[in-house]
């Protein structure tokens, strides 16, 4: 049933651009190559620090704007997301598994908020701030029982967030 209040957002459908799929052609790919793009993968031991810290910077102007109220809310949710989303996206790539379990933790959050409040800036900032130490700490892999410790604070305390709003 729909609610006047809160009238359902309308759907944008986007055409798929078949440019990429032009490009490699369709199919299956060679097992020997999808081989050694994995040894690639895993052998990677590119620095993860320098990309992640300019993800946390962008993340941390978001976050400092967001309290500010120097952008619209919306805004501010979308350049928060954007920031936790490239952090998602590349520590795995360079064996920081916690830091792409707590982003995403956190891309569930922001999309779930449906305001910026004092508590959500609260939670973000948090999780900045611990993301930044497992950065500056080094801290890949899944970050074993401190790493699931951290992830389950965070998950804890989005579940309060929301909790205390309905």
């Amino acid at each position: 049933m729909s609610n006047p209040n809160n009238p359902p957002k309308e759907v944008r459908v986007f055409k798929a651009d078949k440019q990429l799929q032009q490009k490699v052609g369709t199919g299956s790919l060679d097992e020997k190559t999808v081989e050694r793009c994995q040894k690639v993968m895993d052998d990677n031991n590119v620095d993860f620090a320098p990309l992640a810290m300019e993800f946390l910077d962008k993340l941390d102007r978001a976050i400092k704007n967001a309290a500010a109220k120097d952008t619209p809310m919306e805004q501010s949710i979308q350049d928060m997301t954007n920031a936790v989303m490239q952090l998602k996206a590349n520590a795995s790539t360079f064996h920081y598994n916690l830091i792409g379990n707590m982003a995403n933790v956190m891309l569930s959050f922001l999309e779930n908020i449906k305001e910026i409040d004092a508590d959500a800036v609260t939670i973000v900032t948090a999780h900045h701030q611990t993301l930044k130490a497992i950065v500056l700490k080094k801290m890949s892999g899944d970050g074993g029982p401190i790493g699931k410790q951290m992830e389950d604070e965070l998950k804890a305390a989005c579940n309060r967030y929301f909790a205390k709003r309905t």
